[in-house]
């Protein structure tokens, strides 16, 4: 809890990222840190979508692309994954 002797660090927004097999977070260089250091996160999910992201109008000017019908995309998963033809 913040205080006068101990202010609040200040906050610093990171993207997690995929690494390999395992999860990363990202930090600014700015920050200084030397690959090793050790640091504390304090984990804060993102609950909601951000305002009037759904309000967009779409642009005739950017149509959206046909889907492949589901036997066209099956028949493309059953060539590149074998029979089984997934995951």
């Amino acid at each position: 809890m913040p205080t006068a002797h101990h202010p609040a660090p200040p906050l610093i927004r990171a993207k997690v990222v995929k690494d390999g097999n395992s999860l990363a977070v990202r930090l600014p260089a700015s920050l200084g840190f030397q690959p090793g250091e050790e640091v504390a996160l304090q984990i804060r999910r993102v609950a909601a979508w951000p305002s009037g992201y759904f309000e967009v109008e779409p642009s005739p000017d950017f149509p959206m692309p046909d889907r492949k019908r589901p036997e066209v995309r099956e028949a493309r998963k059953k060539r590149l994954f074998g029979p089984a033809g997934g995951f």
